[in-house]
């Protein structure tokens, strides 16, 4: 429980106020409902989530879908129309719509070494983005491919983007987030400490952490001051952060 003492530590020092993060739904409810789901997205608003994290990847005929991994049965996504898949897999704007008033985490998800194939999912997903009437900054478009972070930085500056990674240095990702005018890293929850969000902060950059499925560890993160937390515990996680306004 050292967690909890230190955050009661944080809080004594001139009653310091703590701002509690934005808990993104993984998925949605994903323990509650099939993952990226309408349901799901629909269950994770009930449960209080701040927001929903979700996977879009593009179909053979250019339709924006809304799935984790790279087949839907024996169907390679990217290879399939959007007829061919099967009733579950929402399309963007469909899981959207189920996202009603949530902040919504687009991780792009593409298998392709096509450089073309990234260009236009990035184009198609910011042209859009565009059309909805929701204000931009509901969204956050984040990849593990930083190549297409940026394409879509530079077709929609206004757009909120976040660059995912693992285990690499963080120092490099917050680097080019600056230099290409990101607004978040999106680091994994594991190499998060003081130093990285206060680099972080000072040079005016969000971190959002993913996956958190420890609820201490998502307290010892919510008192280093993180922006944003990615779960698939969101109702134990916000359980936990009463301490935190």
């Amino acid at each position: 429980m050292e967690s909890r003492a230190f955050i009661k530590k944080r809080k004594g020092r001139g009653n310091q106020t703590l701002t509690r993060p934005q808990i993104y739904a993984h998925r949605g409810a994903s323990r509650q409902q099939r993952e990226n789901s309408v349901e799901a997205f629909l269950a994770a608003a009930e449960l209080g989530a701040d927001g929903i994290e979700l996977d879009v990847r593009r179909t053979l005929n250019g339709q924006l879908v809304v799935h984790h991994d790279s087949h839907a049965g024996d169907l390679l996504i990217e290879r399939s129309h959007r007829r061919d898949l099967p009733d579950y897999i929402p399309d963007l704007g469909t899981a959207l719509d189920a996202c009603n008033g949530l902040h919504v985490n687009i991780e792009i998800k593409i298998d392709s070494p096509d450089v073309s194939e990234l260009s236009n999912l990035a184009s198609e997903l910011e042209r859009y983005l565009r059309t909805r009437k929701e204000p931009i900054s509901r969204w956050i478009v984040s990849s593990f491919n930083h190549a297409i972070v940026d394409q879509i930085r530079e077709l929609s500056p206004g757009l909120p983007t976040g660059l995912l990674f693992g285990r690499g240095s963080w120092l490099d990702v917050t680097r080019h987030a600056i230099v290409n005018g990101h607004s978040a890293i999106h680091p994994h929850e594991s190499i998060i400490d003081d130093r990285l969000v206060r680099t972080a902060h000072a040079a005016g950059i969000d971190v959002n952490a993913w996956t958190v499925n420890d609820v201490e560890r998502a307290l010892e993160l919510a008192a280093l001051g993180i922006d944003g937390l990615i779960t698939d515990i969101a109702d134990e996680v916000l359980g936990v952060l009463g301490d935190f306004q």
